[in-house]
């Protein structure tokens, strides 16, 4: 069942075993802690869902540019930024965060 996580300002969408990319993080690598839960798809709010951190990395090139029209004047920097990516294990009492299965 997907659920709603954030960090920093943004929001993301995410299910059990799958793996994203967030702002770099305080974590070491291989270590788990609960995810903030902002909203859930089912019956997920019963449990806390947990992440693994697998891996920092430094992201792809971003360009800013600026420009002024009939001044001949533009600017261009661009940076890599520092990436955590994390990955849903389950939640802290040890089940999936499956739906359970209806009768």
């Amino acid at each position: 069942m997907p659920f709603v996580t954030h960090f920093g300002s943004k929001q993301y969408i995410v299910e059990e075993n799958q793996q994203f990319a967030v702002d770099r993080l305080n974590y070491e690598v291989g270590e788990v802690f609960d995810l903030p839960l902002l909203y859930s798809f089912g019956d997920v709010s019963a449990t806390k869902p947990k992440a693994k951190v697998i891996a920092h990395v430094k992201g792809d090139k971003i360009r800013v540019v600026k420009f002024k029209s009939k001044s001949n004047y533009h600017k261009v920097k661009g940076f890599r930024p520092y990436l955590t990516i994390l990955s849903v294990v389950g939640s802290d009492d040890g089940t999936t965060l499956s739906k359970p299965k209806e009768k």
